[in-house]
Parts: C-alpha cells; sequence; structure tokens
C-alpha cells in the first residue's frame, strides 16, 4: 500500500518502491534525490523508468524505509496507493507543453486524477482497496502515446456544443490471460467533471467488481457482467 516491494527472488532483504508521478514529470531537485537515494546502494542501487511514464528505485533496505518517505515528502513526491490493488500512475502525454501537434495540455488533468486518488499524499481509503489494479490515462494528441486502448479509463479529449471535455473510453487491459481494447462508453464529460467522473467510474468498480478469482476481477469483467448499458447506468 505504501508502495514498497520485497524482491524475494535475487535480491532477498532489498526492496523496490513505486512512485505516484502523473504524467512522468519529475523536477530536477526531485530527481537528484531520487539518485541520491540509489546511490548510497552502490551496485544493488538503481531506478527504472516505466512504460507508465513511472519511477521505481530499487535495492532499497527497509530500515532507510522511514527517512526516504519523508525525503519524498520534502521534494513534493509520494509512493502512496502505487501497488497492490490501487489505481495506477495517471499517464499523459510525454511531449505534454511542448508538443506542437497537441489538442490539449495533459498535466493539469493527471494531476487532479493523482491528486484525487492519494487525497493529497495523505491517503484516499475510498478508492485503495478496489478489485484489482486499475489503470487511467488522459489523453493529449492524435498520436495516442498514452495508449487508451489498454487503460481502464481513457479520456479522450472531444468538443461538445463549443464545450471542451472528454468523451471515456473503459475497460482496456491486457493480462497472460486476456487482452480487451477499451469501449466507447458512450459519454462525454466537461473538463471540470474529469475528477468526478472517475471517482463515479471507480466506486462502481469497487462495489460491484468481482473479487474471487485474480484472473478475473479486471474491470473489463464487471462490464461483461452488466453490459455497456448496465454499467453506464451505474
Amino acid at each position: 500500500w505504501l508502495g514498497l516491494f520485497h524482491r524475494r527472488k535475487n535480491q532477498y532483504g532489498r526492496f523496490m518502491m513505486r512512485l505516484k508521478l502523473p504524467n512522468g514529470v519529475t523536477t530536477s531537485a526531485q530527481t537528484r534525490y531520487l539518485a541520491s537515494v540509489i546511490r548510497k546502494y552502490g551496485e544493488e542501487g538503481c531506478a527504472d523508468i516505466t512504460t507508465r511514464q513511472n519511477w521505481q528505485i530499487r535495492g532499497v533496505v527497509l530500515p532507510d524505509v522511514p527517512e526516504i518517505l519523508k525525503g519524498l515528502e520534502e521534494v513534493g513526491l509520494t509512493s502512496l496507493q502505487s501497488g497492490m490493488d490501487n489505481v495506477r500512475n495517471p499517464v499523459g502525454n510525454p511531449l505534454a507543453g511542448i508538443d506542437p501537434e497537441e489538442i490539449v495540455d495533459t498535466r493539469p488533468y493527471t494531476n487532479l486524477l493523482s491528486q484525487f486518488i492519494t487525497g493529497n499524499s495523505r491517503g484516499n481509503p475510498a478508492v485503495s482497496n478496489l478489485p484489482r489494479k486499475w489503470n487511467p490515462c488522459v489523453v493529449g494528441s492524435h498520436d495516442l502515446y498514452e495508449h487508451p486502448h489498454i487503460n481502464d479509463l481513457a479520456y479522450m479529449p472531444a468538443i461538445k456544443d463549443g464545450r471542451f471535455g472528454f468523451n471515456l473510453l473503459v475497460g482496456g487491459f491486457f493480462s497472460a490471460k486476456r487482452c480487451d481494447e477499451a469501449i466507447p462508453l458512450d459519454a462525454w464529460v466537461p473538463a471540470d467533471d474529469v475528477v468526478p467522473v472517475c471517482k463515479a467510474i471507480l466506486e462502481a468498480f469497487r462495489d460491484l467488481g468481482f473479487r474471487g478469482n485474480r484472473q478475473k476481477c479486471r474491470m473489463m469483467w464487471l462490464i461483461d457482467e452488466l453490459g455497456v448499458e448496465g454499467f453506464r447506468a451505474e
């Protein structure tokens, strides 16, 4: 729940820490701090930049964790709710703000989603015990860098009646057992409702999603059960 994972197989006693890093943005100060954490572990210390635009720092030993968590907070980072059955890092356009083909800067929206999901880095128990992990993204251009087709909730920029907002895709995921592209929810929301619609969809998944077989707990299985109309009604 704190984003700390024990590496039993090859690094017994070492941990990996996954951050919450909306849109993959880090400042130089944050990057230097993360580098300072792993540097002290020598060959055991390294960092991954993941496909969800996130950082994972490796080689961490348990006695150091309180100090690391304090340091993360001081530079404006958190690892809270980045593992287990939680909402994963909100992905946006990796060229946000500088993309000449940009439709919308995704960073404000991914930040809002991350703040909601983590309760402003203090924890949000209402959405921290889902049936399974859950991936969101906000699309910023026609290039679809964010891979909306494999996210549980994808915000697709769209104008309606002169107002800017988002069409919604839901249910996308891939695993060893099943791969499914996200499908249209046939719903448009104004930009101001990015967080409320995320909350509503998460609550439906939390309350109605299957919690038995781990291979059948992703949100698309719930959409299959209810049908798109039933899911949208919820």
